[in-house]
């Protein structure tokens, strides 16, 4: 390598290095914020007894993914409510099923805009498609598993996992939690000239650190090289799932996002580069490693019971996943292939799919 090269490759990994650092710290700092905030919600929702149920908070999940155009934030405002004791096991399980689900918004949104702008068919909606019904079909029995598990999630062991620097690591953000908390108190005081409610306090801090989240994944994902998918790894042997099911699990380890994971291959999804039939094993790889980033979270917070939520949707939803790979893919991916081709064959029926995508979680939250 000559030393121009390795002078560029060293400066490229301090680069990354300063970005995930930062957005590491980010992450923490907007983790306890949110975690703040919704203390302060916890009493005034108590009292009125409108702590969310299952169904609410899988609406919840669902909706605020779609606006956040990203599940990841979600999963984590999920374990911060949790945290605060706003949202049972039970309710914070399905509110991560809920981000899954409405994380693929996203994917309708860049399919759109590649169609529109390019000039290409509705071909670029595939993607979200194959996600979204792929995430439906496994999240919503791993979920129903997942209710019959947590009862028996050893929270008393996983509490045992939580490193002994990690309380002093994360001194320094409460710190600044409390001082961000202090001029957001006293600046609304003497702008509105009485005491600010409790409540728009928790409000303020949760929506700052939801907000910051997101700016933190983005930070993370700078911290990583994205990878790039050789033709062989992009063209497994059609007879088997498993090779790019175990590429989707990976390249979303490394993104921490199926937004992003699955993002990257709209394009060659839409020249036809990519077959539906592939995507499916992706995402349903996908779908498994994406909860890093919220088992980071809920480890960080000390949380065991948060722990053992993360826990029971992954391993649930890897059973689900597994058991449909080795005992039915052919028939689920047949089935599918019908749903994707009888969607796509009929514009109203895509256009009612689509109201249906955002109209479920308000009825949810509405009736739930």
């Amino acid at each position: 390598m000559k030393r121009g090269d390795r002078t560029g490759a060293f400066k490229a990994a301090v680069q990354r290095g300063l970005w995930g650092a930062g957005g590491l710290a980010l992450f923490l700092f907007a983790l306890l914020l949110m975690r703040a905030g919704a203390a302060h919600l916890t009493p005034a929702l108590a009292e009125a007894g409108k702590l969310p149920s299952p169904w609410h908070s899988l609406g919840l999940g669902w909706l605020m993914a779609c606006l956040a155009l990203s599940g990841s934030p979600v999963a984590a405002a999920a374990i911060s409510l949790q945290d605060a004791q706003m949202l049972s096991p039970a309710a914070t399980l399905t509110m991560l099923t809920g981000s899954r689900l409405g994380a693929s918004f996203i994917l309708f949104v860049i399919g759109l805009s590649y169609a529109w702008r390019r000039g290409h068919s509705w071909n670029s909606l595939t993607a979200g498609l194959v996600t979204f019904w792929v995430t439906a079909t496994t999240y919503l029995p791993a979920t129903a598993l997942g209710l019959f598990l947590l009862p028996y999630v050893p929270v008393s062991w996983i509490a045992r996992w939580r490193p002994p620097f990690l309380p002093a690591l994360l001194e320094p953000f409460r710190a600044l939690v409390q001082m961000v908390e202090g001029i957001l108190r006293s600046g609304a005081s003497r702008w509105l000239g009485r005491p600010v409610p409790e409540s728009a306090i928790g409000i303020s801090l949760f929506l700052l650190g939801f907000f910051l989240v997101g700016v933190a994944l983005q930070a993370l994902d700078r911290a990583l090289p994205l990878p790039r998918l050789t033709q062989a790894e992009a063209d497994p042997p059609q007879d088997s799932p498993w090779p790019i099911f175990g590429l989707g699990l990976a390249v979303t380890a490394l993104t921490m996002s199926v937004s992003v994971s699955i993002g990257l291959l709209v394009p060659s999804v839409t020249r036809g580069r990519i077959q539906r039939e592939q995507l499916i094993p992706y995402v349903m790889g996908a779908n498994i490693s994406t909860f890093i980033d919220t088992l980071l979270a809920a480890l960080a917070l000390g949380n065991p019971a948060a722990v053992g939520v993360v826990l029971t949707e992954v391993i649930s939803v890897s059973v689900i996943s597994a058991g449909i790979l080795l005992a039915g893919y052919r028939w689920y991916r047949g089935l599918l292939i019908r749903v994707f081709e009888l969607a796509m064959g009929r514009r109203m029926l895509l256009g009612l799919f689509l109201i249906a995508f955002l109209g479920v979680p308000l009825i949810l939250l509405w009736r739930g």
